[in-house]
């Protein structure tokens, strides 16, 4: 056999294996994962009944089809939001810990939005809603908070003008 042939025989494999190794490796690198699916969309049927006073602190996201609300350890971003009826709110977590959009029992209606359990958004994923209804839409972390103490949000949902 002659020696070039010999050459490429054993020099063609080994490239092709240090290549797969080294791609292989994690050392150093970030591995992002795959994005996790939404939970689905939830359409609510109601909001309250009374009148919604908008707070000044409420972050104007009117217009807007998708709005994604961060979800932290400490509370969310933004914590008081409002929306044009029929945006999809999306939570996603950020955070380290487990976490749950539980609509607020203080103020919960028959046709509330149900909640978005931990399994969704655990290691980083993301649960949406569509909110279809104008309303005010209290929510809360059951694990960090309660309707009105700790990691607690509020979403208020306008007419489309």
């Amino acid at each position: 056999m002659p020696a070039t042939l010999m050459i490429h025989r054993i020099y063609i494999p080994t490239v092709i294996l240090v290549i797969l190794m080294t791609g292989c490796s994690t050392k150093g690198q970030t591995i992002s994962k795959p994005a996790l699916p939404l939970s689905g969309s939830h359409h609510t049927s109601i909001g309250s009944d009374h009148p919604t006073e908008i707070p000044e602190d409420a972050v104007d996201h009117t217009g807007i089809d998708r709005v994604t609300i961060s979800v932290t350890d400490n509370g969310f971003e933004d914590r008081v939001i409002m929306v044009s009826a029929g945006t999809t709110v999306v939570w996603k977590n950020n955070g380290r810990n487990l976490h749950n959009i539980r609509p607020s029992v203080d103020t919960r209606q028959p046709g509330w939005f149900t909640e978005i359990p931990a399994e969704i958004l655990d290691n980083g994923g993301a649960g949406s809603i569509t909110f279809e209804m104008v309303g005010d839409f209290p929510y809360y972390c059951s694990f960090h908070g309660t309707p009105t103490r700790g990691q607690h949000g509020r979403l208020i949902v306008i007419p489309n003008l």
